[in-house]
């Protein structure tokens, strides 16, 4: 019995099916049923089940009847993990082994230690998982069926993608000879180093890899790949590709059942709002997924959905919080030994400490993700260091040293500006609008107002290009991906505070409610002095003198201030700020 077939092969068994009677019609039912273990996993249990209430009625030969039933077990095992039930599928592995009859089915003790990885992988068990796969491939490299080999050594050189330097490029001749499953795991791990180093690379691999696994009946496979290449496009800031890596996968995820494939699913789209600037949906996404997960062991999953749980506390000023929720993802990834994505969270989280204050943890967490980043070459990632770089100068420049050969005004405005060249060499990568924004405040604090203002154009033009068309439909690409999002608020408590209890029933993976108003943090600190003294009725000049500033930076500082709180006067400003609650100060 192949491991996987392709589409039209599996309608032939569907069809005769139908004209199958007695021992044949039993073992076309496992055969079907093994077949659409990971196609259709609701309708195999189904067969299983017929399979099985059957059986007792034939009297096969003691040596068949064991291995038909084991190879029924390895079926319900690989299903049960699907659905997440991890016991189930432990005790069903436990049974196909007790029944293995290599004399009649020469490739089952392999296929139980493939079931045994998917099920080591799905608990967050990555030693289990590798030791599987390489005792799968040392049973396959006995056989002569090249498919159940390609595939075990496929899964091992993903597994080395995401946790070594590089597990070297595949030969393009060896990838074209090999049948359409071991393509697409040759492909994959082609494309796992290169997702933070060449990500436009990476999504066309992921993509390819993506179909063939479709195509083989590989569907969970199948829908990773599609997240992956439309993370890869989200990385270089195209929206419109991300959205067609993942509009039709995510139909398929939600149509399994799976509850860590749709947990995946909706952390995606979480991810998706995120870079739409819609936060408070993100938070809510991100909610939903961790609550589709709360019954399964920790893993990588999880893992992604605490990292893009924590991004997006971070993006609505929650930052302490943000914190707390990287910790989390951090163990995760490490326990995983996802270091790529461990080496772009620590980053996050050395950029998130800096604006706490905490410049010695922050430090620690910035060397470990150059380390990472220096060993497995993630362009992505030391942008990222570079921004954390800028706001640990921006908030303790007093205790750390100028970088050498600097020639901008400040440190801060040197990195800042050395995450958007590191950026720009990365092909198809668009410089995102908030580090546009954060050099144009950094030049603007320096004073170099010629320089704020160009940065600033260039962040309204990133602004529009990015999300214009987001402020006239918020949904618009939502819409496109075809996603239905609940948003409904809930009956007691802040939006997530059942999501809460539930995840505390798996810890350490943290839910938080959804974020208060913004107000308080629409303004930067220095706009929010200008507000200050401007309520005091103070000048431009007075306020310059005040502030220590240049009458220039006041300028931009009231025209930030009056475009955020959509003022057209300095009273006008005032009214809107006291409205609001944001003065400290009467006029």
């Amino acid at each position: 019995m192949e491991y996987v077939l392709r589409q039209q092969v599996l309608e032939g068994l569907e069809q005769g099916l139908e004209a199958a009677a007695g021992v044949s019609r039993l073992h076309t039912l496992l055969s079907l049923a093994w077949h659409l273990r990971q196609r259709d996993s609701r309708r195999a249990e189904t067969l299983l089940a017929e399979f099985r209430r059957w059986l007792p009625r034939h009297r096969l030969p003691l040596a068949e009847a064991n291995a038909v039933m084991a190879r029924a077990a390895l079926v319900a095992c690989e299903t049960a993990c699907l659905f997440g039930r991890m016991a189930d599928a432990q005790a069903e592995l436990d049974q196909a082994r007790n029944h293995l009859r290599p004399s009649v089915d020469a490739h089952a003790s392999g296929d139980a230690f493939l079931a045994e990885a998917l099920l080591a992988k799905l608990s967050g068990d990555r030693e289990r998982e590798v030791h599987a796969l390489e005792s799968a491939l040392a049973c396959f490299a006995q056989s002569s069926d090249r498919q159940r080999w390609g595939i075990a050594a496929g899964m091992l050189a993903c597994d080395r993608g995401t946790s070594h330097a590089s597990p070297g490029p595949v030969p393009q001749e060896e990838v074209d000879s090999c049948n359409a499953a071991e393509q697409a795991f040759a492909l994959a791990a082609q494309a796992f180093p290169l997702c933070l180093r060449q990500p436009a690379e990476a999504a066309q691999l992921f993509n390819r890899s993506a179909a063939l696994a479709l195509d083989m009946g590989l569907l969970r496979f199948h829908c990773i790949m599609s997240m992956n290449a439309s993370n890869a496009c989200l990385a270089l800031g195209d929206m419109e590709a991300s959205a067609q890596c993942f509009e039709a996968p995510a139909h398929r995820a939600r149509q399994t059942g799976w509850p860590l494939l749709m947990g995946m699913t909706q952390t995606q789209v979480g991810r998706v709002l995120r870079h739409l600037g819609r936060h408070q949906e993100s938070l809510a996404a991100l909610n939903e997924a961790l609550l589709q997960m709360r019954g399964l062991p920790q893993g990588q999953g999880k893992a992604f959905a605490c990292s893009e749980l924590a991004f997006t506390l971070h993006a609505l000023g929650q930052v302490r919080e943000s914190v707390d929720v990287m910790w989390e993802a951090i163990q995760l990834f490490r326990a995983g030994c996802a270091m790529a994505n461990l080496a772009m969270t620590l980053a996050r989280q050395a950029h998130a400490l800096a604006q706490l204050g905490q410049i010695d943890a922050s430090m620690v967490a910035l060397q470990e993700a150059q380390a990472l980043s220096e060993r497995f070459g993630c362009p992505l990632v030391d942008v990222e260091i570079s921004g954390a770089l800028a706001e640990l100068h921006r908030r303790g420049a007093q205790n750390l040293p100028a970088p050498a050969g600097m020639t901008a005004p400040t440190a801060t405005i040197h990195y800042a500006e050395s995450a958007l060249d590191r950026g720009r060499l990365i092909r198809g990568w668009r410089p995102p609008a908030a580090l546009l924004d954060y050099l144009a405040d950094a030049c603007a604090e320096a004073d170099q107002m010629r320089q704020a203002y160009a940065y600033s154009r260039q962040a309204r033009l990133a602004h529009v290009q990015d999300g214009g068309g987001r402020l006239r439909n918020p949904r618009a690409l939502l819409q496109v991906l075809g996603v239905q999002m609940a948003t409904k608020p809930q009956d007691t408590g802040p939006p997530a505070a059942q999501a809460v209890a539930a995840a505390r029933a798996a810890p350490p993976v943290p839910l938080l409610p959804s974020a208060p108003s913004q107000q308080m943090d629409l303004l930067t600190r220095k706009e929010q002095a200008v507000l200050q003294l401007l309520a005091r009725n103070y000048s431009n000049k007075e306020i310059a003198q005040a502030m220590g500033v240049g009458a220039e930076t006041v300028k931009w500082h009231l025209k930030g201030m009056f475009s955020k709180l959509e003022a057209c006067s300095r009273k006008h400003a005032v009214t809107r700020a006291r409205t609001l609650g944001m003065l400290q100060y009467p006029d």
